[in-house]
This record gives structure tokens, C-alpha cells and sequence, in this order.
């Protein structure tokens, strides 16, 4: 995912116009250990990430719509709140975007379902990163078509428990922030991109309530807050 935002700030694929991130896995686990599994939303837990990715392509989304329900295995296992949710986006430029996440079942193999996977699409290519299988493809005018793997990167990320910790993730991000204070730059996303992907999933929530398109905005609104410029 790192070489396909480097890939997209290069214009490989050209104007990007869709993007479409998931996050699905079986969240057991997490649900066993859960100190209060009735109050807990899988939307901000698990959907959170797929959101992020999307604002951070498309830009400020002005408006969401979709449907989330909560799994008979997921009642089963004590959650009260929706486990598995599709949502679309619309950028406040036009542009579109789809989330997705289901965390009370297993996903299908990784070979052709990831946990975490992040598409876009452009006027002139697009590209493809899986999460954890480590996998990118890309399709860029004036290259041949790719897959690559790079399973030598797993004892970096993978380091303790196999896929179940992904270490090398969280090393990223505390260096990334090192560079950051190091250099002056600003660390992103930032308190006011962090406000924006809360408010996007405080719209979701109320688009399943009431079965219609919400406006970021009016979320923002209600709390005095003004959307992103």
C-alpha cells in the first residue's frame, strides 16, 4: 500500500475516479476478550480503515449511503450493533467510492480475498494492494500488466504470532511520526482529516437508521464543526 500511494502521487494510474477499500476478518479474537461486546460498533472498530483509505484518495466526501446488518453468528457471539456493512461514497468533487466489512466470518482464501484491500481506478490504469498476503498488482499505460510479491518483507511485518501480529505495521507508523517531529512536517492524517473519517462513519450510522443518503456536513453541523476546505 505504501508503493501504491507512491504509484498515485506519481500519476501512474492518471485521474483516479474510483476507489474501493475492504476490510474483512473473522474478529473472534477480539470478540472474546471484548471487556463489553453489547456497546461495541464493528463500523468504528473494523470500517474505520477502509474509510480512511478512501478519504485519503478521493479527498473531503460529502455524502454516504448503505446498508449494515448484524449477523445471526454475531448475535450468537454477543455483539448488538451491525457486523457487516456496504457503504458508497461520493467525493465532494463527484468522484466515488465503496467500503465494505464483514468481521463474524471467516474470508474466503487469501489468494482471492484479503483481509484488507484497497483498489483504484484510473483514466489510464489502476492498481491493486493486498493486506497480509503483501501483494500488489498494477496495470499502468506503457508497462506490462504485475503481481508482485514480496513474502521476504513477511519476517519484518509478520515478527511475532505470524499474521496475527503485524509488528512491522506499528514500526512504521512510529517512525513515520519520528520523521515527522524530526523535520517540522505535519504528521498525517491529521486531528482535522481524523474528525472528517469519524464524522463520515457517525453518517453511515445514520444512513442505516434512516435508509437515505447523509451529508457529511449535517453531521459536522450538529456539532458546530465546519467541513474540511
Amino acid at each position: 500500500m505504501l508503493q501504491q500511494r507512491a504509484d498515485f502521487v506519481a500519476g501512474k494510474m492518471g485521474e483516479v475516479y474510483s476507489v474501493e477499500a475492504t476490510y474483512h476478518a473473522n474478529h473472534d479474537y477480539y470478540f472474546a476478550k471484548h471487556k463489553n461486546l453489547a456497546a461495541y460498533k464493528p463500523l468504528y472498530g473494523g470500517l474505520s480503515h477502509p474509510v480512511d483509505l478512501v478519504r485519503w484518495y478521493l479527498g473531503p466526501i460529502e455524502e454516504v449511503f448503505g446498508y449494515a446488518i448484524l449477523s445471526s453468528r454475531g448475535a450468537s457471539l454477543g455483539l448488538k450493533h451491525p457486523d457487516a456493512m456496504h457503504f458508497v461514497l461520493k467525493s465532494r468533487d463527484g468522484r466515488i467510492g465503496r467500503v465494505s466489512g464483514c468481521y463474524s466470518t471467516r474470508p474466503p482464501n487469501g489468494e482471492r480475498d484479503s483481509h484488507v484491500t484497497c483498489i483504484l481506478r484510473g483514466n489510464q490504469g489502476g492498481s491493486q494492494a493486498d493486506y497480509p498476503e503483501l501483494r500488489y498488482s498494477t496495470a499502468f499505460p506503457g508497462e506490462e500488466d504485475r503481481i508482485i510479491r514480496t513474502e521476504e518483507d513477511f519476517s519484518y511485518y509478520y515478527r511475532f504470532g505470524g499474521l496475527s501480529h503485524h509488528a512491522g505495521e506499528f514500526q512504521n507508523y512510529i517512525e513515520y511520526f519520528a520523521r515527522c517531529l524530526d523535520s517540522g512536517a505535519a504528521a498525517e492524517p491529521d486531528l482535522e482529516e481524523g474528525i472528517e473519517t469519524v464524522a463520515i462513519m457517525q453518517a453511515m450510522e445514520l444512513s442505516v437508521a434512516r435508509g437515505l443518503p447523509v451529508k457529511i456536513a449535517d453531521v459536522l453541523a450538529s456539532y458546530n464543526l465546519a467541513p474540511a476546505s
